[in-house]
């Protein structure tokens, strides 16, 4: 071969595949995929282990230490933690679902002109705020009692009714989910850390003390502040475009 065609073909530059880097939907859709497989994963887990006996698995899907004097009364305890972490993951799947499923398409709709980016950010602030909302009516309902003046603040026996326990058990929980958002998506909020951190202390201490309108009054107030945040934020965001 003579020199000057092997030259020419020594030199030809390669061409090399470039991919293109991938947008704020597609990052946006892996976090959901891997919200909603990390906490449907554990929950299923949980309900297999239920099925075929595991002692451990029923822990997650029983209410514990219910009394036996009175009926529909129970305590609280360390099983508690179980329930509170198995309904946290339902949370979390609900909300990456409702999110990614019902509020995003719907503002697409509603806002074409805007981008992906203003519209994630909306549905979230947008989802958080009912969440929000519904929480602090929860909070109020189970502080009414001392906010009427009708009762103590202390429970007279030791156990709680069931629809107390259940608003423990549902608002520790959404506590733990508030503190898995934050620590995912807004690792630099650290007031909002505090707030949560702070607030799943209160009803939890409340809690162990049969307290329960306390309890309701810590969530209650910490919800009205996320609320007035949330409202803030989706006016910053509509305000920005």
């Amino acid at each position: 071969m003579p020199e000057k065609v092997k030259s020419q073909q020594t030199t030809v530059p390669k061409r090399r595949f470039q991919r293109r880097p991938p947008s704020a939907e597609m990052l946006q859709n892996i976090y959901d995929n891997n919200i909603m497989g990390a906490t449907a994963g554990f929950f299923c887990a949980i309900w297999a282990g239920r099925l075929m006996g595991e002692r451990v698995s029923s822990t997650f899907t029983t209410p514990s230490y219910k009394d036996a004097e009175i009926p529909y009364h129970y305590y609280f305890g360390v099983k508690d933690i179980a329930l509170v972490l198995l309904v946290a993951s339902k949370i979390l799947f609900a909300r990456t679902c409702i999110i990614r499923y019902i509020i995003r398409p719907a503002l697409k709709r509603r806002l074409p002109d805007q981008d992906f980016l203003h519209q994630a950010r909306l549905a979230t602030a947008v989802y958080s705020a009912l969440v929000h909302l519904l929480s602090v009516g929860a909070g109020l309902w189970a502080a009414y009692p001392i906010l009427a003046q009708k009762s103590e603040p202390f429970s007279s026996h030791d156990s709680v009714s069931a629809m107390a326990k259940l608003f423990i058990i549902v608002q520790g929980a959404m506590q733990v989910s508030e503190i898995v958002v934050q620590l995912a998506e807004r690792p630099a909020a650290l007031f909002a850390k505090l707030n949560v951190v702070l607030t799943l202390l209160v009803v939890v201490a409340a809690s162990m003390q049969r307290a329960v309108p306390v309890a309701g009054v810590a969530a209650a107030a910490s919800s009205a502040l996320h609320l007035v945040t949330d409202v803030w934020q989706i006016g910053q965001i509509f305000g920005g475009n």
